[in-house]
């Protein structure tokens, strides 16, 4: 393995390789970024992100997760100097966040329980069972422990087993992606988000001729807004048939008492009345307008 040890190196060496926490995202299944992310941000075309509380918690805590792991297991963890990288195939990289003794360390911190398992398992977020996973194809080792300190005072410690099969699946999945980079071919939108990334927010005055497989897209498109505006026109109906049985009632019961649904006053909230606004104090009202970034409108005719 290659240790990269400075943080210059790093900085220079991230966007040469798949890093752990990137193979969720180009897998699919990771619900804060899409592998057409991972692409663009390899490639050099997306924004750095600000730095999040929650990221910024999660690094100011990094070392007391660490202690707390040590203490509590008896294991010391060695810090890694810089991003490792796999013997093999070179685009795969680890920034481990610990070597303890026989095996790797991960520190995490969460808000809440969700998706952790009973201590002592290897029941953690399908993301960091990937990430570890990843990290364990780079540096061969055949056991990770996951620290996490949830909620800020459940401390809890997992491990996960090397997964061989896994692995060779992981291999198999980040060259085809590594390859989509090199070549400069991304991968395919799977959200509208994707989509105006891809292919921007700014269009063209030009027109395409579909294709039968287009073509048929958008008539499914039309059946499925017909059939929304459809279902939309009755949940209405059957709204008033409820709502004129209720007549100033707040509250619909069945025969056994069990409530079916309510209709209740909601609070009444204060909002900004901006054309007031821009008529009394037009200066005031121009100071704080935002413009929009642009955007392309997408409508079915």
């Amino acid at each position: 393995m290659n240790a990269i040890s400075t943080r210059e190196a790093w900085l220079a060496e991230r966007r040469t390789g798949i890093g752990g926490s990137d193979v969720a995202a180009i897998l699919g299944v990771s619900p804060y970024r899409s592998a057409l992310d991972v692409f663009l941000d390899k490639r050099g075309l997306l924004v750095d992100q600000a730095e999040s509380e929650p990221m910024r918690w999660g690094t100011l805590l990094e070392p007391v997760v660490r202690q707390e792991y040590a203490n509590r297991t008896g294991r010391s963890v060695a810090l890694p100097e810089g991003v490792l990288r796999h013997p093999r195939y070179g685009f795969m990289l680890a920034n481990l966040d610990g070597i303890a003794t026989d095996r790797l360390y991960e520190g995490k911190t969460a808000r809440t329980a969700e998706g952790w398992g009973e201590p002592g398992s290897d029941e953690v977020p399908q993301g960091y069972l990937l990430q570890v996973q990843h990290y364990m194809a780079v540096t061969g080792y055949d056991v990770t422990d996951i620290a996490v300190l949830i909620g800020g005072s459940d401390f809890r410690i997992y491990t996960v087993e090397a997964d061989a099969e896994l692995h060779e699946m992981l291999v198999e999945a980040e060259a085809e992606f590594w390859r989509r980079v090199t070549d400069d071919d991304p991968p395919e939108p799977i959200t509208m988000a994707d989509a105006l990334k891809r292919w921007g927010r700014q269009s063209r005055a030009d027109s395409v001729i579909a294709c039968p497989e287009v073509a048929e897209a958008v008539d499914q498109l039309r059946a499925i807004k017909a059939a929304q505006a459809d279902l939309a026109a009755r949940e209405e109906a059957a709204k008033l048939t409820i709502m004129a049985a209720l007549g100033d009632a707040d509250t619909l019961v069945a025969r056994d008492g069990t409530t079916l649904c309510t209709w209740k006053a909601a609070k009444a909230a204060a909002r900004l009345d901006s054309r007031a606004l821009k008529a009394a104090h037009p200066e005031i009202y121009s100071a704080f307008l935002k413009a929009d970034e642009p955007n392309r409108r997408f409508l079915i005719k």
